[in-house]
């Protein structure tokens, strides 16, 4: 494929790999859905593991919703812009750490700017 082929496709296959993202979120928000279900039903040593794999079930569909952010944001920039803005992109990534990790695939890491804060930008609730 040509450049201008390429330039043409990375746009519907970004938003493609977005929606994909999103559909993927969803169906693990249903299996955290099943596992805080679980938490209620059991007691003791079972309750702890299914707590925790409650917050892994929520920090993996944090993460796919900020892949899915990154996504179709290049996305759209690419579709729409003269010049592509990796960063605008990544300051939109609701996890920090996940930008950190996306931002030094992009860039050498040596040159990649710092996060902002120190946070790691995400919150589990439990």
């Amino acid at each position: 494929m040509r450049h201008a082929q390429v330039a043409a496709l990375a746009p519907p296959m970004l938003a493609g790999l977005a929606a994909e993202l999103d559909h993927a979120g969803e169906l693990c928000a249903r299996l955290e859905e099943l596992v805080s279900r679980l938490v209620v039903a059991v007691d003791g040593e079972p309750k702890q593991l299914a707590l925790s794999e409650a917050q892994t079930l929520d920090v993996l569909t944090q993460h796919l919703a900020g892949l899915s952010i990154f996504t179709r944001g290049l996305s759209h920039q690419i579709a729409t812009a003269r010049n592509v803005d990796p960063d605008a992109v990544l300051a939109a990534v609701p996890l920090s750490d996940l930008a950190a990790r996306l931002r030094t695939c992009l860039y050498d890491a040596a040159l990649a700017p710092p996060p902002k804060d120190e946070g790691s930008g995400e919150l589990d609730l439990f």
